[in-house]
This record gives structure tokens, sequence and C-alpha cells, in this order.
């Protein structure tokens, strides 16, 4: 029945409910960039593919178990003629938080953008070596 129900109404509203990634992934103009983060003896390497996005339109934060990417792409476009007037607005948008899978020092984040791949290398957190003290009882 619910299936029914929105193919009536995508026929009639020319639009395509999205209920998962596949038919997402399937809109026009809109890709879901793809995601890995991998860990590395001493490093924290993620890496998402988004190509035909600008560098000025990405935003990174890092926490020390966490990365979050968020991209906003805005297009305008005006044509003035004599009997005429046209203004066409675009904007996509791209939100993603991934978990890391250890601790890592936020303040020697690195990133790199270049031919669609936005590359983030986090050092991890040296772990704390255990320190034994003898303790002298009063």
């Amino acid at each position: 029945m619910n299936t029914e129900m929105d193919r009536i109404f995508s026929r009639a509203f020319r639009a395509r409910l999205l209920t998962n990634s596949k038919e997402l992934s399937r809109c026009e103009g809109f890709r879901i960039p793809l995601a890995d983060v991998k860990e590395t003896e001493s490093n924290v390497l993620a890496v998402f593919e988004m190509p035909g996005v600008d560098k000025k339109d990405i935003d990174v934060n890092v926490t020390e178990n966490a990365i979050e990417v968020k991209v906003e792409k805005k297009a305008e476009k005006e044509v003035k003629g004599k009997e005429s007037y046209a203004y066409e607005a675009k904007s996509h948008q791209f939100y993603r938080a991934l978990p890391l899978p250890v601790k890592v020092n936020v303040n020697q984040t690195q990133a790199t953008y270049k031919n669609g791949i936005l590359r983030i290398e986090i050092p991890k957190l040296k772990k704390l070596e255990a320190k034994k003290k003898k303790v002298e009882i009063k």
C-alpha cells in the first residue's frame, strides 16, 4: 500500500520520495560522497571523495574521537534581457560525522584537497605509559 501511494505522489508531483541511499544516489546532480577511515601505526587517515566541490565550501571539524565534514555549495545565475529576466539558484549540502577508531591529537590535524579527494591525517594520542611509584607509608 505504501509503495503504491509513493508511486502515485511521485507521478503527481514529479518528485522522487527518497527512502534510502540507493535512491538518493540516483537523483540527478547528487552523489553521496564515499568516505573511508583507516588507522595506521601512528595516524588516523580519513578520505572523502567529493568531486566538483570547491575547497572554500568544505568545513572540517575534528574531536578526539570523531570527524565531521560539512559541504555547502551554492550557485546563482541571473540573466537580464530587454524584455525578460531569469534567476536561478541552486544549493547542495552534505554532512557526515564519522567516529574515529582511537583518540587523536586534534591540534596536529592536517587536511589536503586535490582532484576531488579530501584527505585528513590526524596523529594518534600517545598511550600513557603506566608509571610506577613507590609510596612510603607513614
